[in-house]
């Protein structure tokens, strides 16, 4: 009898190491992600964890009082003894990774707020409220300007979620700078540079046009001739569809409508990229002063009025 007892409580006692051990040991599979809210107790977390397959037991997991857990979202790559979850609970979740976001040539700076928002970097209302706030931008620039337009470089960028504006900003400045210190645009001010670029950038459909282009607005500027050039119109009644430019348009007062005014406009119309910023840097020698757009979006160009009318009859039937 005494021996049976014995075999019994060897036996249970087996028994009851091996129930102990499975229930420590981690469970197979993953990844898993949880999500622990702020205002979860310790039990609904462990119960949280052993639904989702973290760990085997709850039960064990709260033996172990796991202190100051913080919530957020974790991703568990396989299942873990429940000590080491609590250990990884209290510590916290990781930091989200970096967003990865591009910013096309010729944006401007409403469509780069909506394509910092939609990518989930930052607020776009704040974007725009400090690339329009005076003490900002003289504070950024170094120069009193209404805006930023055409001031914040189009790249691919790396930013973690909900950044600040203010970062998101300087970055960009920063990177057109570092765009631009090798690039020389004497005759001009870094102001005139960016504003002629960024027409360029809104003019040229095809790469290989653009220092074609640029030099046929310097040409009309060297001759005291209105640039006349259709995107300063569109950002004046900020007209981005595609439908074409009509006469009306034409009698905008704004003094970006470049039919109308002289010069340059006031500032840039669009985000600037490297090609356009060196084509004004380093114009084609040409004695071109118009062109006319073929429907695949080229163009072809002319010294003179007559010629002018002459491509404008044959390309815009």
């Amino acid at each position: 009898m005494i021996r049976l007892l014995f075999t019994i409580l060897i036996f249970a006692t087996f028994c009851a190491l091996g129930g102990a051990y499975y229930l420590i040991t981690p469970p197979q599979g993953g990844p898993f992600n949880v999500t622990i809210a702020p205002e979860a107790s310790l039990s609904e977390v462990a119960d949280l964890l052993q639904e989702k397959g973290v760990i085997r037991s709850a039960t064990v997991f709260e033996w172990f009082k796991p202190q100051g857990i913080k919530p957020g979202f974790y991703v568990f790559n396989r299942g873990v003894y429940p000590w080491y979850a609590a250990r990884v609970l209290e510590k916290g979740p990781p930091p989200p990774p970096d967003i990865l976001v591009t910013i096309p040539e010729g944006k401007r700076l409403v469509e780069i707020a909506k394509i910092l928002q939609d990518s989930g970097i930052i607020e776009g209302d704040e974007f725009l409220q400090l690339a329009t706030s005076a003490s900002f931008i003289h504070e950024l620039v170094g120069q009193p300007a209404k805006t930023l337009e055409g001031y914040l470089f189009p790249d691919s960028y790396k930013f973690r979620p909900k950044t600040d504006a203010r970062k998101v900003i300087e970055r960009m400045y920063r990177r057109l700078d570092e765009q631009t210190k090798d690039i020389s645009h004497i005759g001009m001010t870094r102001h005139e540079f960016l504003t002629l670029a960024s027409i360029v950038e809104k003019e040229a459909k095809k790469p290989e046009e653009r220092p074609r282009i640029a030099a046929v607005f310097i040409n009309r500027i060297t001759r005291g001739m209105r640039l006349e050039s259709d995107p300063t119109v569109r950002y004046a009644i900020n007209k981005w569809d595609t439908v074409p430019v009509l006469y009306a348009d034409l009698e905008s007062p704004s003094p970006y409508n470049t039919y109308r005014v002289s010069g340059l406009p006031p500032g840039p119309i669009s985000s600037v990229g490297r090609a356009s910023l060196e084509a004004v840097a380093k114009p084609l020698q040409t004695n071109e002063l118009f062109f006319v757009a073929r429907e695949d979006g080229s163009h072809v160009f002319a010294e003179n009025f007559s010629q002018h009318l002459a491509n404008i009859a044959t390309y815009r039937k």
